[in-house]
């Protein structure tokens, strides 16, 4: 609350919060910015303790997802977490999941990660879609990565707030945010023996 005494806030992007209060505190902040856009990702918490995640889970859901614009995530993450009783063979579409976020408020999906049927050995793709309650609006697809990253959503959702933070249309945001995420992941890097890491920094990297 100091700092935002003395800057203007032109987008909002929030992460895992790290508890229910954490995200209440945050939600409270948020309440008195309704006019910022609010860029929401939620990561996958199964390594979260299940009485911790299901209440850090209905904390987001009851405060941070009606002051969103875009909610960013995995689609089985966001298939669980909005549409937990789906039982169908077939996979909730983007749209099925932005009318369940539409009921608590949050105005878009960005769904990452949906896959796409495999068609005779031209590798796996994936598909990234940003939906309404109307229907699906934009998107792009990707040949899926065969490693691991961590950090790939937040790298996305803090591209997307930025770009909406100085004017960006939403459509042609989520198109240059998925670029520049496909461009991270591609020069990510190892720092250990973990998961990779996107390199946001690509484009100041010399010429090989």
């Amino acid at each position: 609350r100091s700092i935002l005494e003395d800057v203007t806030i032109a987008a909002w992007k929030v992460g895992f919060l790290g508890s229910a209060e954490g995200v209440s505190a945050v939600a409270e902040i948020l309440s008195d910015y309704p006019d910022v856009p609010l860029v929401s990702y939620l990561p996958n918490l199964s390594w979260v303790e299940e009485d911790a995640q299901q209440a850090y889970l209905e904390a987001f859901r009851e405060l941070v997802l009606p002051q969103t614009e875009v909610l960013v995530g995995n689609h089985k993450t966001l298939t669980d977490f909005l549409l937990p009783d789906w039982d169908s063979e077939r996979p909730a579409s983007p749209r099925e999941l932005a009318v369940a976020a539409a009921e608590h408020g949050t105005r878009y999906v960005l769904v990452t990660g949906v896959m796409l049927p495999a068609k005779g050995g031209t590798g796996q793709f994936v598909d990234n879609v940003l939906a309404s309650a109307q229907g699906a609006l934009t998107g792009e697809k990707f040949e899926l990565f065969e490693v691991s990253f961590v950090g790939a959503g937040d790298t996305l959702s803090a591209a997307l707030a930025a770009l909406l933070g100085v004017g960006s249309e939403l459509q042609a945001a989520v198109g240059e945010a998925l670029q520049f995420l496909d461009q991270s992941l591609d020069a990510g890097f190892r720092p250990g023996m973990g998961n990779i890491i996107p390199d946001r920094f690509f484009w100041a990297l010399p010429p090989e």
